[in-house]
């Protein structure tokens, strides 16, 4: 089993390079950097055996990106089914030997869509709030309006691997076969919600998320949704919208993987 590591780049040339976690993977690893904006240097990164820098179609949704990055890997990689393709933010560190420990769990508990234990410091004593139930309308108000949001899940009380509603986007490992059955990230969602909704879509068809605390790496997260009148703010609120009014019946978009669509049941 190949391991491939999508990374979207919205000028995150920086904190990319200083970081230097993907350059580290990039020994063991294939990695897919796609920048989002122009501006970005990768061009010392790109030098890097398994590093491959898409520079082109800016301005693509969350999704999309990752879409895009799926197809390159299918069509100019030979990625295979069985091999499998991760969602990375730029943010996140994790080294090769925590990546080989999850393979190795995926493959033996035939997991199709799996998630980690993400910190917000190095001491790993912060959580970050990476796994969730799925969202009910009066969640969604209660965080909005600062009352804490009651679908975070405390990974606290999780010992042992288990399934999870669904995980953040920030780290999301796939089976290939598994991402091509769900035809990819819905791209109607240009950010926020979109890993809500394909988690819930895979759980739909018989495959949960599996969560691996165990398993851990740290995320630098920033969050800019809270801005009032910021466009953050209103993609976070349209994308909560449509995933409310579309989770009970749902037909997948045409998306860059595929222009058929597909009718999931409830």
């Amino acid at each position: 089993m190949d391991v491939y590591i999508s990374v979207v780049s919205h000028g995150h040339d920086k904190i990319i390079n200083n970081l230097g976690c993907l350059k580290s993977l990039s020994d063991r690893f294939n990695i897919i950097i796609k920048s989002n904006k122009q501006g970005d240097d990768f061009k010392e990164l790109s030098l890097c055996d398994n590093v491959h820098w898409i520079d082109s179609d800016y301005g693509l949704g969350f999704g999309h990106n990752n879409n895009y990055i799926f197809s390159y890997c299918i069509n100019s990689l030979n990625m295979k089914d069985d091999d499998l393709f991760i969602v990375f933010n730029p943010d996140v560190i994790m080294d090769s030997n925590s990546i080989y420990d999850l393979v190795s769990l995926m493959k033996k508990d035939k997991t199709h869509m799996g998630c980690i234990n993400l910190y917000r410091n190095e001491e790993h004593t912060i959580y970050d709030c990476s796994i969730r139930d799925f969202p009910k309308l009066h969640q969604f108000i209660r965080s909005f309006l600062g009352f804490g949001n009651t679908a975070i899940i405390d990974k606290g009380t999780i010992s042992d691997t288990t399934t999870v509603d669904w995980a953040a986007g920030s780290f999301l490992a796939f089976l290939v076969q598994r991402y091509k059955s769900l035809e990819g990230f819905d791209e109607r969602y240009f950010m926020y919600c979109e890993d809500i909704d394909i988690c819930y879509r895979s759980n739909k068809q018989g495959h949960p998320v599996v969560y691996y605390p165990q398993i851990k790496a740290l995320h630098y997260a920033k969050h800019e949704n809270r801005k009032f009148f910021s466009k953050h703010l209103y993609w976070h609120i349209s994308s909560v919208v449509r995933f409310l009014l579309t989770k009970k019946s749902y037909t997948t978009p045409s998306s860059c993987l595929s222009h058929k669509a597909k009718v999931i049941l409830d």
